[in-house]
Order: structure tokens, then C-alpha cells, then sequence
């Protein structure tokens, strides 16, 4: 069976997306362009400073933030929409998230905006200008915070209020170099299911911490804890329940919402628990960012079923894993880099799917036993047993377990690791994992104490060892391909440097088989963050690079061919 790598991490990761190219709505309506009060000369320089911030444009970096080139086209475009200029930017970053690069100062692009915005605001009378003008100022301010036309850009904000910018991106265009996610829609999910013979919710609202990988703005990933919470209010047009994610997410995640609501069903209708005339609302915390992956489905679950319940969740709870319609907890990916997310939020009690219990593991190779002292891990085969640890009235069994671990790790933390192997805390973990056998942060202290611990990481935790670290030089080695040139720049090069370091350190604790993609991949970050050789133009080390990059696909096309490889990933 052929699967792609990138798409596979993307299935079992569930990540938040940043700084992926939106195209700009050019559908709603903002402004009548031809009721516009504006010079010709006012009305050129305003299109050109919109254009110019939309392109590829930093003087540093050759770019911008996506949201800020997308707002800023979305102007444009309105103002000339039969400009070929437009046309080629708006094709180009639609198509590629990418531009011809521009030679222009950010001083002249402000100074083009500015202009623009006096001739709108002499105007002021007019509703038009006004509204095009609150859009143009919002985008000078964010383009350049500190200019020298600040002060007279805010007063003339006062007089235009803020600009609008709900629902003015489309789903993104991905930067993944190695899996388009072409089908991917991004869009607010409602599902809707019967109402029953309930007066009313147990309870209206609930909070749970759910575990994710962060995408960050270099292209690489990191662990995070946000909240989610499911919110309940009587509608009366609504015949039933509606539940709604109210943000953008993609496909699995929207997924997720319709296997839920049938698990729903099935555990609450017999017992005619199910009211109707209710929307339930379900918000994450990072409300503004785009979403995908299956990993919330349990700590969705969790608040929804509260619902219905009235069960209480512990405050400390964080948790992960994807979920079916019969209450199956199943496996995801990045577990080791979650529970990081877990910690740094304070929470100490986390879950995650049974199946990825490998991935525990892989803490105590990459940090030692710290991490698993400060937090109890609990691996989950269901959500009933989720439930039984998130609940903040917990089974006797549970609560003695969690208290009994926090007498080893405060023993431990008194006397030293080297207390780990005494008579004492063995038997104490031992008493833990026979009350609770998914209980994996003592399963894994207990197999350190006996010398049986593991020294390498688990697959999957070797791949996303690698792939983290080459994700960040991935989409310029992808602009590199596009545009035939070799430049890269010095925070480049130090960028490439950071994760050739930080994978040689683990280089040694990786999976066996991943040894030539990772000795393909190092190479590739020894040649980017040295930079052309002496005797080297741009158009030669441009395909030197093109050259080691293919060999680093050419490796992961091998494992990923390897059924046994992707056996154990999958399983």
C-alpha cells in the first residue's frame, strides 16, 4: 500500500496551520468602487502601494505575512480588477503562494499608501471613501506600525472606525512541499441531530485542554495545550440540536464533529437524555487560526458529553486522540511533542490514544524522566475510559492511582533519581500498574527502574524527529526550485544550522531504518547553512541543492513503499 509521507503525518498529526496563503474574497461587496471621490493620480498610487504589499516584499525576508498579503489584494483588486497586474499576483499566490520578487523600498510602499488614503480622506463626505479608506489604513498601520504617518493614519481611523475583515479569506492554498492537500476545504462544520423528550441540557457549558502540534511560522512544529469549550443555548428555530464548530477547520476535523454526533446518539437517546431547541457551540481557544486533523475528536467528545451528563472536568486534564462513531479511541501522531504542550499549561494529567503509547516512550529518550515525574500519562482504547480520568470526580481505583504516583515522584524528587530503584518506589509502581495498567508514565518509570527502559525512539517519533527539522528550509528549498536561483540569506543559513544541530544530537537515538533519509537530510542542511562555495554561482549551487533535495525524497519514498514501515506506523 502507497502512502506519502507528508500526507500520513498530516492524517495522524492534527495540526493548528499558520502562515499558509488564503486567497482574498473578492466576492463581498465592501465599497462601490464608482462612487469613489478620488483623483486618478490618488486612485494609482493607493493600487500600486496595495500591489506592492501584496507581493513577495520584506526588505529583509523578501516577504510578508500571508493574512496581510491577502487583505492587501483583496483592495486591489476591487479598485482594478481588470489590471493585469492584479491579475498576475493574484494568479501567482493563488497558484504557487508565491511572486516575482519587486525592487521597491518600504518607505515608498508606505508613502504610496499614504498618499492614496489623503486623497480618499479629502473626500470624507463621501460613505464610499470612507470605507475604502478604513481598509487602506488598517493595511498601512499593520505594514508598517511605526511610520512616519502614524499619528495623522490614526486620526484619520477615528473618523473611517476599523476596517471588517470577517469572512475576506478563502480556504488556503497549502505550502507543504510534499502533499498539496489540493481537496482540503476550510469552512465552519454544523451538524444536526433529532431533538428528543429532554427539558433541557444537564449542564450548558464545558471546558476541556486539548493537545496539538503548532505549525509555526519557520515551517516547523511544536507542541501545544489550548482549550476547547462546548457552549449550550435554547434557539427556537432550531428543531433539534445543532452543533457547531464556530472557525474555519478542515475536512478531518469536520469529520470528526459527524463521527461525534453519531456516538452521541447512541449514548444518550435510549436514556432520553437528547432536549431539543439547543445550539451547542463548540470554540477553541486559538479561535483565529486555521485547523485541521483528527486529534480533538476525544476532547470534544468529552465537553459534549459533559453536556448531557453534567459531568465535571478536572482543570488539569489535557488530552489527544481521534475518535469513531462507537467511542474507539485512535491513534494520532506528535505525541511526544503533546505532552511537552501539556506541561508547559500546567496540566498534569494527560491522555492519549492506546495505540500511541510508543510515543510515550519517546519522552523519556529525548528528556530523561523529568517530564514524566512533573505529569501522569494514561493511554485510552475508549472514550469511557477517557471519561473516567477527566472526570473531576474520579473513580476510587483512578484517584488512588494518581495519588500513589504523586508519592513516587515526590520521593524521587526528595532523595534523587537514583531512588527510582529502590525496593520502596518499585513496589509503589508496581501497585500502580496492576490497579491501572494504562497507566504508562509508571509503566515506563517502572521498566527505567528494572533497566529495561528504551534507548532509540519509536518510528514514528524518529520520523517526526526528522521531518521537524527539515521543514524549516523546506518551502525556500521549494522557492529555490521555482525560481532557478541559489540565494539564501544569512538568518537562512542560521535557521538550517539550529536543526542540523538539533538533529545530530538525536542522530544517535533514531530509529535504524531511517538512517540514510536522515544522512540524506543532514546533507542537504550542512549545504544550506554553508551557503555557495567559493567558485559556485547561484544557477550551480542552486541545483546542487535541487540534487540532495531529490535524494531526500527518493529515501522517503523508499520507507514509505516499505509495507513493514508503514505497518508500524499505522499500527
Amino acid at each position: 500500500m502507497k502512502i506519502r509521507l507528508a500526507s500520513f503525518f498530516f492524517l495522524l498529526t492534527g495540526v493548528i496551520l499558520a502562515e499558509n496563503y488564503r486567497p482574498p474574497n473578492m466576492e463581498k461587496e465592501l465599497f462601490k468602487v464608482k462612487k469613489l471621490a478620488i483623483t486618478e493620480i490618488g486612485k494609482t498610487s493607493l493600487f500600486a502601494g496595495l500591489l506592492s504589499v501584496a507581493r513577495d516584499f520584506d526588505e529583509k525576508e523578501n516577504e510578508v505575512n500571508f493574512e496581510l498579503r491577502s487583505n492587501s489584494l483583496a483592495i486591489a483588486g476591487r479598485l482594478e480588477p481588470e489590471s493585469e497586474n492584479f491579475k498576475d499576483v493574484h494568479d501567482d499566490l493563488k497558484q504557487r503562494s508565491r511572486t516575482v520578487k519587486q525592487d521597491a523600498a518600504k518607505s515608498d510602499i508606505y508613502s504610496k499608501l499614504y498618499r492614496g488614503i489623503r486623497a480618499l480622506m479629502r473626500k470624507d463626505e463621501n460613505k464610499d471613501n470612507l470605507a475604502c479608506a478604513s481598509y487602506c489604513i488598517d493595511l498601512a498601520l499593520r505594514f508598517e506600525p511605526e511610520g512616519k504617518y502614524q499619528e495623522k493614519l490614526e486620526d484619520y481611523q477615528g473618523k473611517t472606525g476599523k476596517a471588517d475583515w470577517k469572512d475576506m479569506m478563502k480556504s488556503p492554498v497549502s505550502n507543504n512541499p510534499w502533499d498539496r492537500q489540493s481537496n482540503n476545504v476550510f469552512e465552519e462544520r454544523r451538524e444536526t441531530i433529532p431533538g428528543g423528550d429532554a427539558e433541557k441540557f444537564a449542564t450548558n457549558q464545558r471546558t476541556v485542554y486539548g493537545l496539538s502540534v503548532r505549525t509555526l511560522a519557520n515551517g516547523r512544529h511544536a507542541g501545544a495545550a489550548a482549550s476547547l469549550s462546548a457552549t449550550a443555548l435554547r434557539e427556537k428555530e432550531i428543531d433539534g440540536v445543532e452543533f457547531h464548530i464556530d472557525q474555519k477547520v478542515g475536512n478531518m476535523t469536520g469529520n470528526s464533529l459527524e463521527e461525534i454526533m453519531k456516538l452521541m446518539r447512541v449514548r444518550h437517546e435510549e436514556d432520553g437524555r437528547i432536549p431539543s431547541g439547543y445550539r451547542v457551540t463548540i470554540t477553541f481557544e486559538d479561535k483565529d487560526t486555521l485547523l485541521d486533523g483528527p486529534s480533538a475528536g476525544t476532547a470534544m467528545s468529552i465537553i459534549v458529553d459533559s453536556l448531557f451528563t453534567g459531568r465535571e472536568i478536572d482543570d488539569k486534564f489535557a488530552c489527544t486522540g481521534a475518535i469513531t462513531a462507537d467511542g474507539k479511541v485512535t491513534r494520532i501522531g506528535g505525541v511526544a511533542g503533546k505532552i511537552r504542550g501539556a506541561t508547559n499549561k500546567g496540566c498534569n494529567l494527560v491522555g492519549v490514544p492506546h495505540e500511541n503509547i510508543k510515543g510515550v516512550s519517546d519522552i523519556v529518550v529525548l528528556d530523561g524522566i523529568k517530564k514524566l515525574m512533573a505529569i501522569q500519562v494514561f493511554s485510552f482504547k475508549t472514550l469511557e475510559e477517557a471519561l473516567m480520568v477527566a472526570s473531576k470526580d474520579k473513580p476510587e481505583e483512578v484517584q488512588s492511582t494518581i495519588d500513589d504516583f504523586n508519592k513516587v515522584a515526590d520521593l524521587i524528587e526528595a532523595k534523587g533519581e537514583e531512588s527510582l530503584t529502590s525496593p520502596a518506589v518499585i513496589a509503589l509502581l508496581e501497585d500502580v500498574v496492576k490497579k491501572m495498567p494504562n497507566h504508562q508514565s509508571a509503566q515506563i518509570l517502572l521498566s527505567v527502574a528494572k533497566g529495561e527502559e528504551k534507548k532509540l525512539l519509536s518510528l514514528g517519533g524518529s520520523f517526526h524527529q526528522i521531518n521537524t527539522n527539515i521543514s524549516g528550509i523546506a518551502r525556500k528549498i521549494q522557492m529555490m526550485g521555482w525560481s532557478g536561483k541559489g540565494s539564501i540569506n544569512s538568518s537562512d543559513r542560521d535557521a538550517a544550522k539550529d536543526s542540523l544541530n538539533e538533529l545530530e544530537a538525536v542522530s544517535k537515538k533514531l530509529d535504524s531504518r531511517l538512517r540514510d533519509f536522515n544522512d540524506a537530510t543532514m546533507k542537504v542542511l550542512t549545504t544550506f547553512s554553508e551557503g555557495r562555495e567559493d567558485d559556485e554561482d547561484n544557477d550551480d549551487f542552486s541545483q546542487r541543492i535541487k540534487k540532495q533535495w531529490e535524494a531526500v525524497n527518493g529515501e522517503r519514498s523508499k520507507l514509505m513503499n516499505d509495507p513493514e514501515i508503514v505497518e508500524e506506523l499505522q499500527g
